[in-house]
């Protein structure tokens, strides 16, 4: 038993240095980064979706199946975010890369992350019908 439990510290210090080098954005940073701005969502297979962010903690989600405007909000670490019609709150631990944003759902770094890129378009819901 003794053997294991230091074999066991030994695997998860790297994830804790790397947390630690890389915490996640405040709520205010992550506010002044995306307000007013759009970004594409991609995870390993690509591009899935795209969110303009608005003024007042309000966002407009769109992808293949849906568009939804919702809110965001601080809780702990994370950015979650309630969408109008989803019963299902999404938060994220969201880390800034410079000119786009690395995030894991649940703030889980042992999922894959997505990644968030500056686009040029502006989401609406208008005119959407979906799939």
């Amino acid at each position: 038993m003794t053997r294991i439990a230091p074999a066991l510290l030994m695997a998860l210090l790297p994830a804790a240095a790397v947390a630690e080098t890389d915490p996640p954005m405040t709520a205010e940073a992550f506010e002044a980064f995306v307000q007013g701005r759009t970004f594409d969502t991609h995870d390993q297979t690509g591009r899935y979706g795209v969110e303009t962010f608005l003024p007042g903690r309000r966002a407009i989600w769109r992808d293949a199946e849906q568009c939804l405007q919702g809110t965001w909000r601080p809780q702990g670490d994370q950015i979650c975010f309630d969408y109008e019609g989803d019963a299902f709150t999404y938060c994220w631990t969201y880390h800034d890369r410079g000119d786009w944003m690395m995030a894991w759902l649940d703030g889980d770094r042992s999922s894959a992350p997505i990644m968030l890129y500056p686009a040029e378009e502006v989401v609406t819901c208008e005119g959407y019908f979906g799939v």
